[in-house]
């Protein structure tokens, strides 16, 4: 038996403890038996956007996250949470935030420089929890940018990330073919490189 988390991580690599992992029983994961008592989130990695030098405050606006991170931060966020580059939480800096705690899931962390009453703020970085389906990955649509040549049909992701940058995640975990007619590319017959 094989299993891997949503986001494609197999499941002896997560660090999660089992209280079942066989092919008779299945797999049973409680967040009881997690040393965190919860089992793998659907979260980003820490993320920083901006520099409280440039603009008059570090502000990390989810807006901001999704231009700087494409494919890598959700629009909708459950929770965010906020620490500096140094790894001190936001709420131990003695900074003033723009909104209460400076956390709001629909604009996303705000220091301005001017509210602060003896420095400009801390440069900050933002992690997201968010909806389980982002993690799972998701699929792009089918792309046909060339045609069997002398050389061969060429559908490279350097070619694809070029001419769609917003369609295609900055790391892909994974790539399908099919031929026109729907036939899976494994099973063409067909030899790739």
């Amino acid at each position: 038996m094989e299993a891997r988390t949503r986001s494609g991580v197999s499941a002896l690599h997560t660090g999660n403890h089992f209280h079942t992992f066989s092919a008779a029983e299945g797999l049973l994961c409680l967040n009881s038996d997690q040393e965190g008592g919860m089992s793998e989130q659907c979260r980003t990695q820490w993320l920083n956007s901006d520099d409280p030098s440039q603009g008059g405050g570090d502000v990390e606006s989810i807006a901001q996250l999704l231009k700087t991170f494409p494919g890598r931060v959700c629009r909708n966020p459950l929770s965010i949470e906020a620490e500096t580059l140094r790894g001190v939480s936001a709420e131990h800096t003695g900074d003033s935030f723009l909104s209460y705690a400076g956390y709001d899931t629909t604009f996303g962390f705000a220091c301005m420089n001017e509210k602060q009453s003896r420095k400009q703020c801390e440069d900050y970085q933002v992690i997201l929890t968010c909806p389980s389906d982002f993690c799972q990955g998701c699929r792009t649509r089918w792309f046909d940018e060339d045609d069997p040549s002398e050389r061969g049909d060429f559908e490279t992701l350097i070619q694809l990330k070029m001419m769609f940058p917003d369609e295609i995640c900055s790391e892909p975990i994974s790539i399908e073919a099919k031929t026109l007619s729907g036939v899976p590319a494994n099973q063409t017959g067909d030899l790739f490189q």
